[in-house]
């Protein structure tokens, strides 16, 4: 079925629904990594590591993913992403070692994650609108992901005191249904290119993404979203084991995480509203500032349920926040040609950050005892990401507009 004739509205619904299922698996299954540390008799610090390279993973496959998707079309991508996301679960699920389980949660995992993920799908829909209302669109897409979180931690939470780990992973396993339900939907307006055109010029252009890796404002947002994937697996990760460590019941882990996750659905939105009407380098300054100072009141003030859910509704406002302003910001200084390609880019930057995120967190826990050194560094890193963009003024955005316009073929 032709997606043309589809109100592009229809397909923002489809992709936030589809991220939700990516995203809210993903970003939930870390809160089990105490029971599956149990379970399977692995140090947290080893686990971590696993949860790390998931992201690695993830993050090496998103650019090649949007590659792909552009050459052969974002359907048959996603359909494959979807499939061995569905069969990592099922796998860690049935894993009776750290080994297997490394396999289907590291390898499998990642891998669908990687090609089910923001850059495809944030892609897909930015190429449908123009650019007075992308952000905005990127940024009810986004907040998919949010919802996703939210839907799937509640779930979990549920589910956690009645089933084992395994038996939660393969219900998750279960739910991919949905996301191969909704692919079709993101199908391209355009035919992909067939096996025998490798050889000629495809959808995707390498000469400026060579270019593209040249420019300046493009390499301070690969380090900018380095720090939002820090942020975002830390937390991920190890909010069970912070909330843990302070003595609280695990239920205000998964509570805190939800919130986080439904209080974004309408961070995110505000933010690609936001994005369409100001300068949205700026806005990712007051984002990475504010996650900052949250980071270190959750430092400072005497921990409790309240200070989570707190935490929790407070970060929900940041969380994902960056994904329309950075996906945008790649949009508008390259065009949508080849986004899916080169914020997969930018996502693999993000991925490199939640590989530290996600690994460190445990190894500094196991080495100091605590969760504090982690928090710091965290903050810091937030401050980092908000001076990296300080830089990229309007000016400089319109310059290079107008050098990429120039550049374009008559």
């Amino acid at each position: 079925m032709s997606t043309t004739r589809l109100n592009p509205w229809w397909l923002v619904a489809a992709g936030a629904l589809l991220l939700a299922y990516s995203m809210g698996v993903r970003q939930t299954t870390g809160l089990l990594l105490p029971d599956i540390s149990n379970g399977l008799q692995l140090a947290t610090a080893e686990l971590s590591f696993g949860f790390a390279m998931q992201n690695l993973v993830w993050g090496a496959v998103a650019p090649l993913a949007g590659m792909l998707a552009e050459r052969f079309g974002t359907v048959r991508i996603l359909l494959a992403g979807a499939l061995l996301y569905c069969l990592g679960l099922v796998v860690a699920a049935l894993a009776q070692s750290g080994l297997l389980f490394f396999i289907g949660n590291a390898l499998l995992i990642g891998i669908g994650v990687g090609a089910t993920t923001f850059p495809i799908v944030l892609a897909a829909v930015g190429k449908r609108f123009p650019a007075h209302k992308r952000t905005l669109a990127l940024g009810v897409a986004s907040a998919g992901g949010s919802l996703g979180q939210f839907g799937y931690a509640k779930l979990l939470g549920e589910l956690r005191p009645i089933l084992d780990w395994s038996d939660i992973f393969q219900l998750f396993a279960a739910s991919t249904v949905l996301a191969v339900a909704l692919v079709w939907m993101l199908a391209d307006e355009r035919k992909p290119a067939t096996t025998g055109q490798m050889g000629k010029s495809g959808p995707f252009d390498w000469r400026q993404i060579r270019m593209a890796l040249r420019v300046r404002e493009y390499q301070l947002l690969n380090i900018g979203f380095f720090v939002c994937g820090f942020h975002i697996a830390f937390f991920s990760v190890h909010m069970a084991g912070l909330v843990s460590f302070c003595g609280l019941p695990p239920s205000v882990a998964s509570d805190s995480l939800a919130t986080i996750g439904l209080v974004n659905v309408l961070g995110t939105i505000l933010i690609g509203w936001a994005g369409d009407r100001w300068h949205k380098p700026w806005l990712l300054v007051l984002v990475y500032w504010l996650r900052a100072c949250l980071i270190m009141m959750l430092l400072l003030l005497p921990k409790n349920d309240q200070l989570f859910l707190m935490f929790g509704a407070l970060m929900g406002m940041l969380w994902l926040s960056t994904l329309p302003l950075t996906s945008g910001c790649v949009a508008q200084l390259f065009g949508t040609g080849n986004l899916a390609s080169l914020f997969g880019i930018v996502m693999f930057s993000h991925q490199i950050g939640a590989f530290f995120g996600s690994w460190w967190g445990g190894l500094l826990f196991d080495w100091y005892g605590s969760y504090d050194l982690a928090l710091v560094i965290s903050a810091a890193l937030g401050l980092l990401a908000a001076a990296v963009h300080l830089p990229m003024t309007p000016a400089r955005f319109q310059a290079q507009q107008i050098q990429q316009a120039q550049l374009q073929p008559a």
